[in-house]
């Protein structure tokens, strides 16, 4: 069955797509998407978020966080069919297919987190983590920028940075982990 948009609603979609998809495009880019399926990954990116029906009223960095994660598990799964594939063979495939196709959720955390509420009650708690490991959070693991980009940012050295994401992980994979977590 088709779910139709109120014009409000509408409204708020067109102006988060407004607001957000010049940074989806670049950071598409930067994870190594091919310029001619740049346009792709990022329009997949709002589907999603409308799919999942996510609240268009969330603060603009909880949007942007969310709407970030959704992209890097696309520069992902984008990734995944290209290990098998040549452009070509995706271009061909892409016109002719008419299925979406299915999504591996093992392995890595944003393709482990499906759910809305999971995906809400990842954002709060990386909300929670001292200021330091937050940082790290928000620039490395949902923005992702490289490694040394975020030292330059928070002028801390490489070692440092790698802690500090090796620690998020666990704390936050213990999370995903518990039966009676979100």
């Amino acid at each position: 069955m088709e779910k139709k948009m109120d014009a409000d609603k509408k409204k708020k979609f067109e102006e988060m797509y407004l607001d957000f998809q010049l940074i989806l495009r670049k950071m598409a880019y930067v994870n190594d998407i091919p310029y001619d399926y740049i346009d792709d990954v990022v329009q997949d990116t709002f589907v999603s978020y409308a799919h999942y029906d996510y609240s268009l009223d969330l603060p603009l960095d909880n949007t942007k966080m969310l709407l970030i994660t959704i992209l890097k598990s696309r520069c992902m799964d984008f990734h995944r069919k290209m290990k098998h594939r040549s452009y070509g063979e995706l271009d061909e495939e892409a016109y002719n297919s008419e299925s979406y196709p299915s999504h591996d959720r093992s392995g890595s955390l944003p393709d482990f987190v499906v759910s809305k509420e999971k995906c809400q009650a990842l954002l709060k708690e990386i909300e929670k983590l001292p200021e330091n490991w937050r940082q790290v959070a928000v620039l490395r693991l949902i923005e992702g920028r490289p490694t040394r980009e975020v030292c330059e940012i928070l002028n801390i050295t490489e070692k440092a940075c790698y802690s500090r994401v090796s620690r998020i992980r666990k704390y936050l994979e213990i999370l995903l982990n518990d039966d009676n977590w979100p």
